[in-house]
């Protein structure tokens, strides 16, 4: 009994030390995503606006707000790399605390609450992005309190923090919708639902509106570039089926079990107390079927870090799903209470595994690759070229940062016409044909491939070729990245 009282008491800071222990195992991790939030954030500090190349406006990022606050800690005199990677570890440690919240309003019970957040901060996947540096944990606190907010009935503060999550992530809207949605359904009358839906519209509008104004006059479009972007090959129901498959492998690999206890839980209060229930308590259960389904209808490519979003729903809701098997009466609650041990340990040896055998080897791959590949390539630039050197890259990021010249990615996250030059042409072909050539005249192309040097031409002089050792998870191979030098 007392040791259940110091979890009561103590469990949430014992939570968060643990997680950072763990986090630590991983923190040099840093993905080229990470170092074009840095360039931004570096360029809007010096005053060349919101550009990834300097005095080129740019809606590279799908989340200025984090750009924004890297770019205030170097206007601070900061280093942006110290910036993000600090930022992004408190505010996780927060989100694990916005997490406990929110299980505790859904569920009733502090201690279902405590051991969905453990679930939860040992997740693989949050595991993965805590501490890269990217905007993953600042999206999650914004989710669980945007959904604190509306379970609470205050929706308009709701509505404000889902606002805020868009400038982070742009499936916040989704979240927003949901919002008003719950607001629809549950509100006391049909004029009070009116009152709380028009003052969420006004303010998530002035939030999100001011930026959207400000992107079109700039950038002259709504979208950030990465929406704008077809994958290579072009769209069709294979794409379509891969990403549904890839949804379900990312959350099933993590959290399987959970998922199946939501499915019982809903299924038994259905029969037992009536859809009321499930109206009333499960509208974020629209927001995360909503983001993995609009991935999948518009072909974007999936993965852990856009469906971290949506994971700590599924954690939650499956423990509340054990918790309506309680309150049907079809478990007692000393059952339920072994239960929830079964469930938290089989969780945490899973998530131990596939953070373990799959995820940390390949984050030591991906920083390796960068130390040695990446970055020497972008240091030879950077010496032996002079400013103002247009270079295309399979990706921006770390070329960009460290070689503070012109870098464009082929996949148009910089510049959407680079991607659109491409056509419907494959990466392989695209490249092989210098498709690149009808948006972009670059004076070096790096290109990435299983065999090295093999642009080599009388235009396409090899001047470094470095070994990367795996681009991800389900990539495990080795590839080369060939830097050439452009005679014209």
């Amino acid at each position: 009994m007392f040791f259940w009282q110091i979890v009561l008491q103590y469990g949430a800071a014992i939570i968060v030390l643990i997680f950072y222990v763990t986090a630590s195992l991983h923190f040099s991790h840093t993905p080229d995503d990470t170092y074009v939030y840095l360039q931004y954030g570096r360029n809007i500090a010096r005053g060349e606006g919101i550009s990834f190349n300097a005095g080129s406006p740019s809606y590279g990022v799908s989340g200025p707000l984090w750009a924004i606050l890297i770019a205030g800690g170097v206007k601070l005199s900061l280093d942006p790399y110290i910036v993000a990677k600090t930022l992004d570890i408190v505010l996780a440690s927060l989100a694990l605390m916005a997490v406990l919240a929110f299980a505790y309003v859904v569920i009733r019970d502090r201690l279902y609450a405590i051991i969905a957040t453990l679930i939860f901060s040992f997740d693989a996947w949050f595991l993965r992005w805590t501490g890269s540096g990217t905007e993953t944990s600042l999206a999650v606190l914004l989710a669980m309190l945007s959904l604190w907010y509306a379970y609470k009935k205050e929706y308009v503060t709701s509505s404000l923090v889902a606002g805020l999550l868009t400038l982070v992530r742009p499936e916040g809207v989704f979240l927003f919708l949901a919002v008003q949605i719950d607001a629809v359904l549950n509100s006391r009358s049909r004029m009070s639902a009116i009152r709380v839906v028009v003052g969420s519209v006004v303010l998530y509008a002035m939030v999100v509106g001011t930026w959207l104004g400000f992107a079109y006059l700039h950038f002259g479009t709504l979208l950030p570039n990465q929406l704008q972007n077809a994958p290579f090959g072009g769209s069709s129901w294979s794409t379509m089926l891969r990403n549904i498959f890839a949804t379900a492998e990312i959350i099933g690999s993590t959290q399987l079990l959970l998922v199946l206890f939501l499915v019982v839980g809903m299924v038994v209060t259905v029969r037992e107390f009536g859809w009321s229930v499930v109206r009333e308590e499960c509208f974020p259960l629209l927001w995360a079927f909503a983001v993995p389904l609009w991935y999948v209808i518009f072909n974007i490519e999936v993965g852990s870090r856009q469906l971290l979003l949506v994971l700590p729903i599924f954690v939650v809701y499956g423990l509340w799903g054990l918790k309506r098997l309680e309150i049907a009466a079809l478990v007692s609650p000393r059952r339920g209470f072994i239960i929830l041990l079964i469930i938290a340990g089989v969780s945490l040896a899973q998530n131990q595994v596939v953070y373990r055998v799959w995820v940390l080897p390949h984050m030591n791959n991906l920083e390796l690759g960068v130390t040695e590949c990446l970055k020497p390539l972008a240091y030879w630039l950077r010496t032996n070229t002079p400013a103002g050197t247009t270079v295309l890259a399979p990706q921006a990021g770390v070329i960009g940062y460290v070689s503070e010249r012109n870098a464009f990615d082929v996949s148009g996250s910089i510049d959407p016409d680079v991607r659109r030059a491409f056509g419907n042409e494959s990466y392989d072909t695209g490249m092989r044909e210098k498709k690149y050539e009808a948006a972009i005249q670059p004076g070096y192309v790096i290109d990435c491939s299983p065999t090295p040097e093999r642009l080599v031409a009388a235009t396409m002089e090899p001047v470094m070729t470095r070994m990367f050792p795996g681009l991800g998870i389900t990539k495990p191979g080795l590839m080369y990245y060939t830097l050439y030098r452009v005679k014209r």
